[in-house]
């Protein structure tokens, strides 16, 4: 036990309240003994819940590391539940979310407290809209691609369901553009005025989450109810006393979102689609939507006229400048739009909508240096304006801290070399915030093998793509499949999946070819298989067992320079002094390579092999300290070695 884990413990003790503690209800004598198989005390989640319990009844910040297998969720559920207070739970994937409520919720109101009340609340888009689905069964858009076969697999769902959870369908092939018909965002949602406010399943859900002593969240959501209070603008969460956020190394990322904005062509179709199908005479509006069309049209090619080929870039002065013009032009057609719609409710709304997209374009336009970044991005066919925040902890101090201390941000990695100081000033919180690291419990040294090949040509190099194939062709071959080959960039994957195709012994799979969770299913059902994803298609994926035993990366994940946030972080690094590098690319790759570990070894008895095929993580300076931060993980440059590994498993 470390000293700072002692002070913990000591402070723990100190506490009074219920004698027992959170040592009983993670001990030897503990009631879960009896309802979970295999059930024993672990060291490590005895530090988390003694932290987490002081944390709660202190309101002082705790920032907790805790490796894979601590058994984090019981560490800050039960002090939780314990506690007396209304608690939220953040996670960062609804994966998670969902698995908390089916699983952990369940467990602790059957062994600990059969009283106990919990809600998992989600955002809008993630519940059916009675009132736009029955608008858009009575006159479909036949134009969207599976409008017909999802409406009729719609029609059956939406009569029987009762929590009207979309996630209860999701994986049925329904095209998000037709679920984003029959949802109500934010601008879309009629709220008390609606016909069918009683029947509502959002407000349904957001009553179940007043009354809950738990209510498990997204930090989607979580951070919107945020930005809405802090605009004046209602709130999306009940009131609560507590706040735990798990996986907290998405916090930041997300919060960029939620605390920017965005001006889209899909934004502004969905206005001028929701004009003309709501506002009781369309008709005299046609030149009004005729003149944001085609301002709209305007600004936007020429958005992508000067991206080019790229998917995202950082707007300059002489960018803006060179958009000024079609901008403007585009915000006196809405507020003409605005200015057109008449006194009802359902056009007031709609005019508050076209007010708002003119102030968010405005906005965009005048970024703040150094705190404000203006950038554009294409998805599709699709482009966006957007303005993001370089920094998010001035603005959670803001909205949260200055209000909270009862706060505890915990993931599986968190820090990247056990120094947890960067995500605290990355995050704002306070000097005050109490910090804790705690190891996996897991045998790393004999469960995991790190190899990274030195005959392999550098990223850099024209051959690397085929050099890949080979490579990934041969490992996988070791590892009888079972694998993720993850890239950094989209290019890289369509190359070596082009290579690969028809040359494995295992079936394989491929980003794109379906939706994520359809081919996560697929898979585990096909085992032994191989994935073909991008980097980030790691996020909340969560297969335990031998079914995946191979996590094979083709580069080091690095951000791309480029990369209009990046870049600008980078900036603001340099103007204070330090190197950007250092301090945000090379950390921020550290985690995402140790994520890359964790999807590996999800319990005690997993094994698993992770492949760097970038020859810079053995020929570089900074390699070392990839190195380090996976210790005590063996490395090999021998395939020999790979393959007693694997023989070991027989």
């Amino acid at each position: 036990m470390n000293e700072n884990t002692k002070v913990l413990a000591a402070q723990e003790r100190a506490g009074g309240g219920d004698e027992r503690g959170v040592e009983f209800w993670l001990g030897p004598e503990s009631p879960l003994a009896s309802h979970v198989k295999g059930f024993a005390p672990r060291a490590g989640q005895l530090d988390m819940a003694r932290a987490a319990s002081v944390s709660l009844r202190q309101q002082v910040p705790l920032l907790v590391e805790a490796g894979t297998g601590t058994g984090k969720t019981l560490a800050y559920l039960i002090p939780a539940l314990f506690s007396g207070l209304k608690v939220v739970v953040s996670t960062g994937t609804r994966t998670l979310q969902d698995q908390i409520g089916g699983k952990e919720m369940p467990l602790l109101k059957k062994a600990l407290a059969s009283d106990l009340r919990w809600a998992v609340l989600k955002g809008r888009s993630n519940y059916l809209c009675r009132r736009r689905y029955q608008a858009f069964a009575r006159q479909p858009d036949l134009g969207l691609p599976g409008a017909a076969t999802a409406l009729a697999r719609l029609r059956p769902w939406a009569t029987a369901t009762a929590s009207g959870d979309l996630d209860e369908v999701r994986g049925l092939g329904l095209a998000e553009s037709v679920l984003g018909e029959v949802t109500a965002g934010s601008e879309q949602c009629l709220g008390g005025r609606c016909p069918e406010r009683e029947d509502c399943f959002l407000m349904a859900a957001r009553r179940a989450a007043a009354e809950a002593d738990i209510v498990l969240v997204n930090h989607h959501l979580f951070l919107a109810d945020l930005a809405l209070k802090a605009s004046g603008h209602g709130e999306a969460l009940p009131r609560y006393q507590a706040v735990v956020f798990d996986e907290a190394h998405l916090v930041a990322d997300v919060a960029t979102q939620v605390f920017g904005v965005s001006v889209s062509q899909q934004r502004l179709h969905t206005l001028m689609r929701d004009t003309a199908r709501e506002a009781p005479h369309p008709a005299r509006l046609m030149t009004e939507l005729a003149g944001c069309r085609a301002a709209g049209d305007k600004l936007f090619s020429r958005v992508a006229r000067l991206l080019g080929p790229a998917a995202s870039a950082g707007l300059s002065a002489d960018d803006l400048e060179g958009l000024a013009q079609a901008a403007e032009g585009l915000i006196r057609a809405l507020d003409a739009l605005s200015g057109a719609l008449g006194a009802a409710e359902l056009e007031e709304m709609l005019a508050s909508r076209a007010t708002a997209l003119a102030l968010d374009l405005a906005a965009v336009a005048k970024p703040v240096p150094g705190r404000t970044v203006a950038w554009a991005q294409l998805r599709g066919a699709q482009a966006a304006l957007n303005l993001s925040p370089v920094e998010v902890g001035p603005h959670l101090e803001q909205a949260l801290y200055a209000n909270e201390g009862r706060l505890i941000f915990t993931s599986a990695t968190l820090a990247p070399l056990g120094d947890l100081e960067p995500l605290r000033q990355r995050l704002g919180l306070p000097p005050e915030t109490r910090k804790l690291v705690v190891s996996s419990p897991f045998d790393q040294a004999s469960q995991a093998l790190l190899y990274v090949p030195r005959h392999l040509p550098p990223p850099s190099d024209p051959r690397f793509s085929g050099a890949v194939a080979e490579e990934v062709a041969e490992l996988v071959a070791l590892s009888r499949g079972r694998a993720f080959v993850l890239f950094t960039t989209h290019r890289n994957l369509e190359q070596v999946a082009g290579l690969l195709e028809g040359r494995l012994d295992f079936p394989l799979l491929v980003q794109g070819q379906a939706p994520r969770m359809q081919l996560l299913q697929r898979f585990v059902a096909e085992s032994p298989s191989v994935l073909l994803a991008t980097a980030s298609f790691w996020q909340g994926v969560d297969v335990p067992g031998p079914a995946l035993s191979a996590v094979i990366v083709d580069k080091l994940p690095f951000a791309p320079p480029d990369d209009p946030l990046v870049a600008a972080r980078v900036q603001r690094l340099e103007e204070e002094g330090m190197s950007g590098f250092a301090h945000l690319m090379l950390p921020e790759a550290i985690l995402s390579l140790k994520q890359g570990l964790g999807r590996l070894l999800r319990t005690p008895t997993d094994r698993g092999l992770l492949a760097v095929l970038d020859v810079r993580l053995v020929a570089k300076g900074y390699g070392r300290r990839f190195l380090k931060a996976l210790e005590p993980v063996p490395l090999t440059h021998d395939k020999a070695r790979v393959e007693e590994f694997f023989a070991r498993e027989q």
